[in-house]
């Protein structure tokens, strides 16, 4: 049985008076978490709301300033086996106004006049009557559509043309159709139209409609220049939030974060683990709603600044020299007996590897920053890898000494992963396997010892951190993003 199935059940035997309002005909697609369901709650029954959804492990969420109004929340009820959530936008209220500022009240739970019953797969909920969402609809569409125009008759187009179309008009019916409203001792009635594929709705019978909805909510005389003011720099300030993430990932929050703040999440281990499809699916998946934001800690190719780049493609040629640079053990005759002053060469190499690490330090140390100063501002943070400072020369730690005594830039490279154990994830995800998996995965990128040395090192980190959590990478990857979906919505 589906959550939803088990949360709306769980409402109806308590006796929770709510309903689905707006866009009814998704009401299937929001089941199954791909679209957000409106539903509209009778205000004495809202903390007994609360109380049911909590037991469902559910959250809430605080939405864009501009899209903020009153009467209204978002919740979001997670399904760990199908690594989904459902999305309710709960009403106390129905609130009409621009799509950047709702004020005026139409409707409570009360006002509704008849509710239905349907089903979606093995959900059962309450849903409007088409001819109380066609109420809903129009009242929304006087506030939304421009009262100046040519004609007694304004045509409706998009979304609000398919909801009418489906909620008033059946193959072989009427053209004409009515829908009466009562606001006290104010009754009125608007009158929809339909010739050919065209909608047209009364200009002047929507005009009276937004008319008497403001009087009912004693909207002040200047009210229709003060709406549209508001409106219009609320949704300028949307749509420039928008937009300027969109060039420059991570500058500004255009979507919704938790009401509990932002958090980093670090997927750490070795190659063949599944890290970077792991945070591209989870940032796909919490994206969907929630702002976020994926950082790469690594030192691939293609990544991080051009001179580190450059460096590695003029000296360091090949990623396997590169790694038996940095992780080859000392031989069991070295050191001993009298040692040989370094020549040229090497000492110009070594100053190379030294700068290239401190890049790295550099790089990553910005990068640590980020993810704090992101998570402070809202966004959900989904980090590939995260350095550590307890071995050196593999898995994001610093890089490895070469030479007897450590040069300036060495001693900074360390003082910058020093620097960076003061910024701790929020949720440190170990994933681990067999060598089996890595080799299957990734042929020859690692040894068995250089990935058991990992492993180990893994198991260290995790005595020094005991809040890290470990899940198998070796299960199918469905199975390991479902295991990463609840550890991460525990921590919300």
């Amino acid at each position: 049985m589906s959550v939803a199935s088990l949360l709306f059940r769980a409402l109806t035997e308590e006796g929770i008076r709510y309903g689905v309002f707006k866009s009814s005909r998704n009401t299937g697609e929001a089941v199954f978490g791909m679209q957000d369901m409106d539903i509209l709650i009778a205000r004495e029954d809202y903390r007994s709301f609360c109380r049911i959804v909590s037991g469902f492990e559910a959250i809430r969420s605080v939405n864009h300033p501009s899209l903020t109004s009153l009467g209204r929340e978002d919740w979001f009820i997670p399904d760990f086996d199908k690594c989904k959530y459902l999305h309710l936008d709960v009403h106390s209220s129905i609130r009409l106004g621009g799509k950047f500022g709702k004020r005026h009240r139409l409707y409570d739970y009360a006002d509704i006049q008849i509710w239905r019953e349907l089903s979606f797969g093995d959900c059962s909920i309450p849903v409007v009557s088409s001819m109380d969402e066609a109420r809903i609809t129009l009242s929304r569409i006087a506030f939304r559509t421009r009262s100046l125009g040519f004609g007694a008759w304004a045509r409706l187009q998009g979304t609000w043309k398919t909801e009418i179309d489906e909620l008033l008009f059946t193959p072989g019916g009427s053209n004409v159709q009515t829908v009466s409203f009562t606001f006290g001792r104010e009754n009125l009635r608007c009158h929809v139209k339909k010739d050919g594929s065209d909608l047209w709705v009364n200009r002047q019978e929507l005009a009276n409609l937004r008319r008497v909805i403001r009087e009912a909510n004693a909207a002040p005389a200047l009210s229709i220049l003060a709406d549209w003011l508001r409106n219009t720099v609320n949704g300028a300030r949307y749509l420039g939030s928008r937009f300027v993430n969109r060039l420059f990932p991570g500058t500004s929050i255009d979507r919704r974060c938790p009401v509990t703040g932002g958090l980093i999440v670090a997927i750490v281990g070795p190659d063949g683990m599944g890290k970077s499809t792991q945070v591209k699916r989870m940032r796909d998946i919490y994206g969907f709603k929630f702002s976020c934001l994926g950082l790469y800690l690594g030192t691939g190719d293609g990544e991080g600044w051009w001179l580190r780049r450059l460096i590695r493609l003029v000296y360091i040629r090949r990623r396997s020299k590169m790694r038996n640079m940095f992780l080859a053990e000392e031989s069991p005759g070295e050191g001993k007996g009298r040692e040989r002053p370094p020549s040229i060469r090497k000492r110009v190499g070594s100053r190379f590897l030294e700068l290239w690490g401190m890049l790295i330090a550099l790089e990553r140390y910005n990068t640590v920053r980020k993810a704090r100063r992101k998570a402070a501002c809202g966004f959900m943070v989904f980090c590939d890898r995260w350095p550590q400072s307890l071995a050196h020369g593999f898995l994001d730690g610093p890089t490895k000494q070469h030479g007897s005594r450590p040069s300036w830039i060495r001693k900074w490279e360390l003082s910058l992963y020093d620097k960076m154990n003061r910024f701790r994830p929020d949720v440190t995800i170990q994933l681990v396997a067999d060598y089996a998996v890595s080799a299957a995965r990734k042929p020859g990128e690692l040894q068995h010892d250089e990935f058991q040395k990992r492993i180990d090192l893994m198991t260290a980190l995790r005595k020094a951190d005991p809040q890290i959590q470990v899940v198998d990478a070796g299960n199918d990857l469905d199975s390991v993003s479902r295991s990463l979906f609840k550890l991460i919505w525990e921590k919300l």
